[in-house]
């Protein structure tokens, strides 16, 4: 018998759940643009909103819906840790690479809350401490020199011991003051601004209706 048949209610993830669903229109014919992006999730919409700022004539295409995809049914975080990244970037490359990846992932994140004030998008942000947890002793000692190169980088990680779940933990990496949201509901608001900055969307659009692109003209503008 399978147990997880017998749960009630349907299989979706509360961020779409909670979402409503967007109604941009297919593409039909060719159209004439700068800049098309492929994908309406969060690194599309991003790269969608940045260009129409910029004053870019931008198109949209998704193959399904808005933000409905990988970033809708994600994690939810808004945070610079990500498991022992920054130890695996310093011993693979160098302290420079691992600087460079969390200065990026700080900027990017800083982005999404200036965003999120300017266009007032209502996606339940709140801020949470984020961690990366292991259950053995023997684990421990990597993610204290996790911290050691965190600190170094400019982020006020520490260890937790145990984590603050419910069941045994030898400890965690923490980054604290992060954050979550809901990221299809924050999608939804940066398409809406995206149509107001100029820019095109169209949903449920796969390959044979894909735009013609003008030739390449530089976006930075004086």
């Amino acid at each position: 018998m399978n147990a997880i048949a017998d749960i009630p209610g349907a299989a979706d993830c509360c961020w779409t759940a909670m979402t409503p669903q967007t109604s941009y229109p297919a593409l039909t014919k060719p159209t004439l643009t700068e800049v098309a992006i492929i994908g309406a999730g969060i690194v599309g919409l991003t790269a969608a909103y940045a260009l129409c700022r910029a004053g870019a004539v931008v198109t949209v295409i998704e193959a399904l819906r808005v933000g409905r995809q990988v970033t809708g049914r994600s994690s939810a975080k808004i945070t610079s840790q990500h498991s022992l990244i920054y130890r695996h970037l310093r011993d693979t490359f160098d302290l420079d690479a691992a600087r460079a990846y969390a200065d990026a992932n700080r900027a990017g994140a800083r982005k999404i809350r200036t965003w999120l004030s300017e266009l007032g998008i209502a996606c339940d942000l709140e801020e949470k401490d984020a961690y990366a947890y292991t259950c053995k002793e023997s684990l421990l000692s990597d993610i204290e020199a996790e911290v050691d190169i965190a600190r170094a980088l400019g982020f006020k990680a520490d260890v937790v011991a145990p984590a603050p779940l419910p069941f045994d933990t030898a400890g965690a990496l923490r980054f604290p003051r992060e954050a979550q949201f809901n990221p299809a509901q924050y999608l939804v608001g940066l398409a809406a601004a995206i149509k107001r900055a100029g820019g095109f969307i169209f949903e449920n659009t796969r390959d044979g209706s894909t735009p013609r692109t003008l030739s390449w003209q530089p976006i930075c503008r004086s």
